[in-house]
């Protein structure tokens, strides 16, 4: 029989199946009626490749299921009633089959050879999808592969069902469990070690989802304005990468080596105090108090460095563009940021360099109908050239354009009165077009090249500004449009083109600005100096920036200038490093200063090379006496090649090229990382105070730090506490998806917490000898326990599904599962309430599916940090909110309306909710109202008069899906309900009435398009249809206004997820799905005077089977480890 499969094949080859293993189950069940027990809970009907044998299949277990025999008389009969049995092949199909069945005996090994090649076959069509996917050019790639991904992992998803399990079992497991608890044995669930917590929960249940939240990064943020290089070599701040959601960027490595990298989360942390940081070399950055930079030997907040402490900056930043311009607009930009006037009538350059002023003439003349007028004052001033118009470039050009009309005309027969016609112009300027003596404006230019199918060049020009007389000369519109423009010496900027130019086009910028307000110079004593001087604190900044990229150091300060009569502040920069003199000389130049630049590369060449400056900090001694070992100084300089006396250990900084001579005789790679790092270490001169600004901090992976304002900045333990707790005491494998730190950073805190030895110790390797023993003890014991990690960033639900299958099926019942953090989850949806919402609500199946605790960390939302109370609450969770205590809610049973606030502590009635299937109101059963608190609301309004006072991230529902408060706006498009069921009275009233007849007749019940039931057959839609059908009014929003502080509440509404309120639609939290909520506190980061320090607070703000309250620990910051208060219970 020849299959019936759908499945796209290879030529000549049939898809994968087995229908002589079909038959053999479906005759085995006609046989013996008991045998369908042993299959139907590994097989389903798709599982055969052939309709027939589907639909048989699915008679036996319609009929198994109705309590009938499978025999085949029955089986005949059903189909023949169903008007299936000529469909399947007749009774001789049946007869066939039986025929060809010896006996049941094997049928368990058959069902698996069908689900094997059930399997292949949809691995072939995910195939043929996947492929189908990469000629889809339409969608974005990130887009396509997580499609291609899911279609994968899909097919892990078929899984066996329990099916029905007996009272009597389920009953005799329960007293066990009864019977232990009441003795003491055992808890409830499984013990977390920590033993106030474990006294309140209970332990943790199996198949609970469990949810612990604390601020990210604890207030480790940059300001706003704290600008980042892209991978193209643009420069964004913070806040506009926060904004694009997306950016590749530099970050530190462990090598000491700059690499790119992705945030896999952006932060924005609301209004902080920040305080500005500068260096030695000029940098500047601002961060709040808490933020860490790199020193030698760890990263450190900001609160533990004073002036004079070594930080780790970038000594080259190797990102070029690949944009390029005109070499003519080049210098055409540098002459003029250099020594221009952008703030008259027309472009201005002095300059008194004859090579200067001529290279800037021939670059103006590649702009056309332009040219130099130069003035004097009569020999009294530098020479200025000035841009302007040229009358008789013009002319020309109008000649020629007249002349090329004509020939348009007569060749295509139009007349002129048709022209004038075709562009919407008066006849009467039509003629002097054609004579010469005048030229269109752009849009009637544009209109013409469209007509007659030709480019400006047909006519001779560039442009239609070299006809129309009213139109700014080109060079000026040009820097009009770069921002320059305008702006007096204080403002000028360097355009963002130039920071995305490839290397030798911003090579050729920087030699042209240098020839302006550059010198180079040799001192009486050799020393070479070069620099550069501008009035705007911005342009020195940019240009400190882009000699970076090509590894030139240089460093800033502020001086006074004389300016006529009096001294105004002005930035110099100066490069003296002997290296960073060589690179300029060799790699950028100085145009017009040649000869200065060959006297400077001669005196470097002649003096071997020294600093004082760029050195590494003197606490690498440490490390190179650790790498040492017992050998004495002596012995190792004089492998070095160093005269002991010269080493001066733990006296003086060494040099780069000391370090690298050491690091070779010990043949320490870490030293020669250090050696040749991409790192300058720069000191600190200031750290002050600015005041509040809006901060943001990224999430990078792995490395943890990026690279911001040209400096190195930095961006889970109560958890991984909880999985280290699990595994030791109950042997049960813990799976760790950990989204933001990578599996050795996990270890690594681990092994610290274990052997008591600060983390960034062991990463340098500096252990005193008394500290291995408990490190290997440390190692030994962890190494034992039944943790694993999956570092996979940007993981899915799907994903972690398939994983923690595959692990339960190595290692049998699973202790725990922890997902590090469930913000950083990847999602499907533009939506990011609805998609973490969904999400929740996926790792709740997975706990229950498991049947093990599953526990998300997640993230506060950051109006946490502007409240007096730190305390977090629940309407803290991010995506949830919450709604005020006069809030009505329709009870569906019992047909009144009642303030949320009068529920407190009601459970198990029913509200209405949406079906966002299909858009209609239905009963559903509300299984909790909680207060969350004091917060600050907002008052909501929309047209028909609806009103709503709720929290800034309570998430409400509009066309584009659920959206919260704070994203909405006047205008945007929400649901009501048109109708409650069962209610013989419409939610409308009589004067909303009179108002919806008044948009239903303007056709506006829809954002910009007006619905009609009838919409659904003209286009086939049943998404339309659905939204014509349903029982939604959208409403617009006229107003949102701020309304103090309130108590708030909100209710949870399993599957549904929604609940009517004041007439209006309504979202509930994240939390929803959540058995146990768990938030961390720490009273010493917000208050360093509090009598509490070292204390931090586990509070309980939800259990489902239980108490809330808090719980006191004792944290550790060293070990970022957590300790128990209270003594181990008897």
């Amino acid at each position: 029989m020849v299959s019936e499969s759908s499945l796209p094949a290879l030529p000549d080859t049939l898809p994968p199946q087995n229908i002589e293993a079909e038959e053999s189950i479906l005759g085995g069940i006609l046989l013996d009626p008991e045998a369908i027990n042993r299959v139907m809970d590994i097989l389903h009907p798709e599982a055969f490749s052939i309709s027939a044998h589907q639909k048989i299949y699915q008679a036996t277990l319609t009929l198994h299921n109705s309590g009938k025999p499978t025999d085949f008389m029955t089986v005949n009969s059903w189909l023949s009633d169903q008007n299936l049995l000529d469909k399947v092949g007749g009774q001789s199909k049946l007869v066939q089959l039986l025929d060809r069945t010896v006996s049941a005996v094997n049928i368990d090994e058959y069902a698996k050879l069908v689900m094997d090649k059930y399997l292949r076959r949809q691995l072939i069509t995910a195939g043929h999808e996947i492929v189908q996917l990469g000629y889809d050019t339409a969608t974005d790639i990130k887009q396509i592969l997580d499609q291609a991904e899911q279609k994968i992992f899909n097919l892990t998803q078929d899984r066996v069902q329990k099916g029905l399990v007996s009272l009597a079992e389920t009953l005799t497991h329960t007293y066990e469990e009864i019977q232990s608890q009441s003795t003491g044995e055992i808890l409830p669930g499984l013990p977390c070690q920590f033993y106030d917590l474990d006294a309140m929960t209970g332990g943790f249940q199996r198949s609970d989802l469990i949810i612990i939240a604390g601020r990210p990064s604890m207030g480790k943020c940059l300001a706003y304005d704290s600008e980042i290089v892209i991978d193209d070599g643009s420069v964004l701040t913070i806040a506009e990468i926060c904004e694009q959601q997306q950016a590749t960027l530099l970050t530190l490595g462990e090598d000491w080596q700059l690499t790119t990298t992705q945030p896999s989360a952006f932060v924005d942390d609301g209004i902080k105090p920040v305080f500005r940081v500068k260096t030695c070399l000029g940098r500047q950055i601002e961060t709040t108090l808490t933020h860490p930079f790199r020193t030698l030997t760890e990263w450190k907040p900001l609160s533990e460095l004073k002036p004079g402490a070594t930080i780790a900056v970038p000594r080259e930043i190797p990102i070029f563009g690949s944009k390029t311009l005109p070499e003519p607009k080049i210098k055409l930009l540098a002459y003029l940021i250099g020594d221009g006037c952008l703030t008259g009538t027309t472009p201005q350059f002095t300059n008194a360099n004859l090579r200067l002023q001529a290279e800037f003439a021939q670059a103006v003349s590649s702009f056309p109908g332009l040219k130099i007028s130069e003035q004097t004052s009569q020999g009294t001033r530098t020479l200025t050239s000035y841009v302007v118009r040229c009358p008789l470039k013009t002319s020309e050009a109008r000649k020629y354009f007249g002349q090329k009309l004509r020939q348009l005309l007569q060749d295509r027969s139009y007349s002129a009165h048709q022209l004038a016609k075709q562009l919407s112009v008066s006849p009467s300027l039509i003629a002097p077009w054609l004579q010469g003596k005048s030229g269109p404006n752009p849009a009637s230019f544009e209109k013409i090249c469209q007509m007659f199918a030709v480019t400006p060049s047909f006519f001779g020009v560039t442009s239609s500004a070299q006809l129309y007389s009213k139109e700014k000369n080109l060079l000026t519109q040009w820097l009009q449009s770069l921002g320059l423009w305008g702006k007096d010496a204080h403002q000028k900027t360097i355009p963002a083109i130039i920071f995305q130019l490839k290397r030798s086009q911003l090579a050729l910028f920087l030699n042209r600005l240098f020839a302006t307000d550059g010198w180079i110079s040799v001192l009486q004593s050799g020393q070479v100096q070069l620099g550069y001087t501008s009035v705007s604190e911005t342009l020195i900044r940019q240009l400190q920036h882009l000699l970076l990229r090509f590894g030139i150091i240089a460093r800033l300060k502020k001086r006074q200038v004389k300016y006529k009569s009096e001294r105004r502040p002005a930035w110099q920069m100066d490069i003296t490093d002997g290296r960073s003199l060589q690179t300029f000389i060799e790699a950028i130049g100085i145009f017009g200063k040649e000869e200065a630049c060959f006297k400077a590369q001669k005196a470097l060449q002649s003096k071997q090379y020294q600093t004082n400056r760029d050195l590494i900090p003197i606490e690498v001694w440490e490390e190179i006496t650790q790498v040492k070992g017992t050998e004495s100084w002596k012995s190792m300089g004089q492998r070095a090649g160093i005269v002991a006396s010269n080493l001066h250990v733990g006296r003086r900084c060494p040099t780069r090229d000391r370090l690298s001579v050491i690091a070779k005789a010990l043949d320490s790679e870490d030293l020669q990382h250090l050696a040749t790092s991409h790192i300058y270490w720069d000191r600190i001169v200031s750290i002050e105070l600015v005041g509040y600004k809006q901060v943001y901090d990224l999430t990078i992976p792995t490395t943890h730090n990026f690279i911001a304002n040209d400096i190195c900045v930095h961006n889970t333990s109560f958890a991984m506490g909880i999985a280290n707790n699990i595994a030791q005491t109950s042997h049960l494998a813990a799976a760790i998806f950990s989204l933001e730190m990578s599996k050795e950073q996990l270890a690594l805190r681990l092994l610290s917490s274990e052997a008591g030895i600060e983390s960034n110790r062991l990463r340098s390797g500096r252990i005193s000898q008394t500290e291995w023993e408990p490190l290997i003890e440390a190692q030994t014991n962890l190494s034992e326990l039944p943790i694993y990690i999956d570092d996979t960033a940007n993981t899915t639900v799907t994903q972690m599904r398939s994983q923690a299958r595959r692990l339960q099926a190595e290692q049998g019942q699973l202790g725990l599962v922890l997902l590090d953090y469930l913000q950083l989850m990847e999602g499907s949806s533009d939506n990011r309430v609805q998609e973490l919402s969904k999400i929740t609500r996926q790792l709740k199946g997975l706990a229950r599916e498991l049947n093990v605790p599953v526990i998300a960390l997640s993230q506060l939302s950051r109006s946490v940090e502007s409240r007096t109370n730190k305390r977090p609450m629940m309407s803290d969770l991010r995506e949830s909110g919450c709604l005020t205590g006069d809030t009505l809610i329709p009870l569906a049973d019992e047909g009144i309306e009642v303030p949320i606030q009068n529920l407190l502590g009601r459970s198990n009635f029913t509200v209405w909710a949406v079906n966002l299937e299909n858009l209609k109101i239905e009963k559903a059963m509300a299984t909790k109202v909680f207060s969350t608190g004091i917060k600050p609301v907002f008052r909501l309004t929309t047209r028909l008069g609806r009103e709503i006072q709720a929290t800034a991230n309570h998430p409400f529902l509009t066309i584009d899906g659920w959206k919260r408060l704070d994203q909405l706006e006047v205008g945007s498009h929400m649901a009501l309900p048109r109708i409650l069921p069962g209610s013989k009275d419409s939610s409308i009233s009589d004067s909303e009435l009179a108002l919806l007849g008044h948009l239903i007749g303007d056709g506006c019940t829809l954002p910009r398009h007006a619905i009609q039931y009838t919409t659904r057959e003209v286009v086939q839609s049943e998404e339309l249809y659905t939204l014509a059908n349903s029982d939604i009014y959208w409403d617009r929003v006229v107003s949102i206004e701020a309304c103090g502080e309130a108590e708030v509440y909100d209710l949870t509404v399993p599957g549904y997820h929604n609940f009517v309120a004041n007439n209006i639609v309504v979202h509930n939290s994240i939390e929803q799905d959540a058995d146990l909520v768990i938030m961390l506190y720490r009273d010493e980061y917000y208050n360093p005077d509090t009598t509490d320090r070292a204390i931090a607070e586990v509070i309980i703000t939800k259990h489902r089977n239980g108490p809330t309250g808090v719980v006191k620990l004792l944290f550790d910051p060293e070990f970022t480890r957590f300790r128990n208060l209270a003594k181990p219970p008897n």
